[in-house]
C-alpha cells in the first residue's frame, strides 16, 4: 500500500487523521495530523487502511 499526502488513513491501533509528510528510504516515515489537532510520526506498514483519498487536479483537455 502506497500512503501519500494529504490521504486520511486509519492506523493498527485506531487512530485517524491525515498525512501532512512522507519521508524515509528503507522505511516509510509519516506524519499523522490526528482529529485533535495533535501530530505524531508512524511507520507506513501501522496503517491499515487508507480511508479518503484527494482527488487530483484534472488536467482537461489540451
Amino acid at each position: 500500500m502506497s500512503v501519500l499526502k494529504g490521504d486520511i488513513v486509519r492506523t493498527n491501533s485506531g487512530e485517524t487523521g491525515e498525512v501532512t509528510d512522507v519521508w524515509g528510504l528503507a522505511s516509510t516515515f509519516l506524519r499523522l495530523k490526528k482529529e485533535d489537532g495533535k501530530t505524531k510520526p508512524i511507520f507506513e506498514s501501522d496503517v491499515i487502511e487508507i480511508i479518503k483519498r484527494p482527488k487530483s487536479p484534472s488536467r482537461g483537455r489540451r
